[in-house]
């Protein structure tokens, strides 16, 4: 506990200058795991990530991974409670143990219900298993339906959002992290309830195949769709990510550059504030991932190379700004973390404020490499804090 209060107070201290060219003010990060607030029933383990939150009906919801490392393991359970004062407490609302590697978990809150959702994957570290999909519905305090498969085996979740009473998702699925090229296919699926989901495109449901996994989306007022793509595999357009977009609420035509940025965005995830589009996204210090002098090289080659070297680089989670004119991804600056860091999760809570979930390794070990912050003794932490963006009438005074 000392330790996670040491990492609040030397977070607290990095971004008031940064922060100040956007004008937007950040709260001090608040650690709900480990913390003396968790419910009495759990037993939570050293490494604490891949967050999800939402309020529903006035209560905010968290649910988070909870397993000895980052990698896979059999004694992975998902933890999911709820808060009636924004997070001062914490009720107890299911604890899941499959006794394998549960990852991906989302709400979503729609037409008057509570949906969690998550992927079940395999139980060996060094192994990328994706199993299925599977979700539950909260029926009152503490009680929530069966688990239930859906969507198609092996098919992954990244990014849900309610936009205009429907629900859209991004998913993927395909041979990641396997030899040689990758065929890997995203989708762009919408629903009404948040349980039967369609193509947004019924005639075009795969919006990319190569190389791409995570897609994070967001939406202009006029319904122009814009998405920041990991592209960590490698296609024929490189390594790093790409911006890609598409018009009619993502029924038009998607458009994604022929060449890869270097810089690889993990666990992109998107919001809006007016005109203006953000990214949270973890930030790989001294990348970028790709390199264009290798292009002739192997893939296999540059793959694995590309992911050694990606580990052994230390981390942040960092807020970007999309230039939508640009079609690219500005660094505005990193939010307290370090090491093994970067599954955030946000919800708007007024018109200018955003509750931002992460997780991180202790925000005293800055020079802790990825690799290392996954296997560290020291684990991870999940913090809750504010974004709060400032009216131009409280900045020119």
């Amino acid at each position: 506990m000392k330790l996670f209060l040491l990492m609040v107070m030397m977070g607290h201290c990095v971004s008031l200058s940064a922060f100040a060219q956007e004008s937007i003010e950040l709260t001090e990060p608040t650690f709900v795991a480990p913390s003396d607030r968790l419910p009495v029933d759990f037993n939570i383990n050293r490494a604490n990530n891949n967050v999800a939150i939402e309020m529903h009906e006035g209560v905010l919801y968290l649910a988070w991974r909870s397993a000895p490392t980052h990698f896979a393991s059999p004694n992975t359970k998902l933890f999911v409670m709820s808060s009636t004062d924004m997070g001062a407490t914490w009720n107890s609302e299911k604890i899941i143990d499959l006794k394998t590697d549960i990852r991906e978990p989302f709400f979503i809150s729609i037409k008057g219900q509570l949906i969690l959702q998550f992927f079940e994957a395999g139980d060996r570290p060094m192994q990328f298993k994706p199993k299925r999909m599977l979700r539950m519905v909260r029926k009152g305090p503490a009680d929530w339906t069966e688990l239930e498969a859906f969507g198609t085996p092996g098919e992954i979740p990244w990014e849900l959002k309610v936009r205009n009473n429907l629900v859209y998702m991004t998913s993927y699925i395909g041979d990641h992290y396997s030899a040689g090229q990758s065929n890997i296919a995203v989708h762009f699926s919408v629903s009404t309830d948040g349980l039967n989901w369609v193509p947004v495109d019924p005639a075009h449901p795969v919006i990319y195949r190569g190389g791409v996994s995570e897609v994070g989306f967001e939406f202009t007022e006029e319904g122009k769709v814009f998405a920041v793509a990991r592209n960590e595999d490698g296609d024929l357009s490189g390594f790093g990510s790409l911006v890609g977009t598409s018009e009619q609420w993502g029924k038009g035509e998607w458009k994604f550059p022929e060449v890869s940025n270097l810089n690889r965005y993990d666990s992109p995830r998107m919001f809006r504030h007016g005109k203006e589009i953000y990214l949270v996204a973890r930030r790989d210090v001294g990348g970028p991932f790709g390199n264009r002098a290798w292009r002739h090289f192997p893939v296999n080659w540059k793959k694995w190379v590309n992911l050694v070297r990606y580990s052994f680089r230390p981390k942040r989670t960092a807020l970007y700004k999309i230039n939508q004119e640009k079609q690219e991804v500005e660094f505005l600056m990193d939010l307290p973390s370090a090491g093994d860091t970067a599954f955030p999760s946000i919800v708007q809570t007024d018109p200018d404020t955003f509750l931002i979930a992460n997780y991180t390794s202790p925000l005293d070990e800055q020079k802790f490499t990825w690799i290392k912050g996954q296997l560290s003794k020291k684990g991870t932490g999940i913090y809750l804090m504010k974004l709060h963006f400032k009216s131009q009438a409280s900045v020119s005074q």
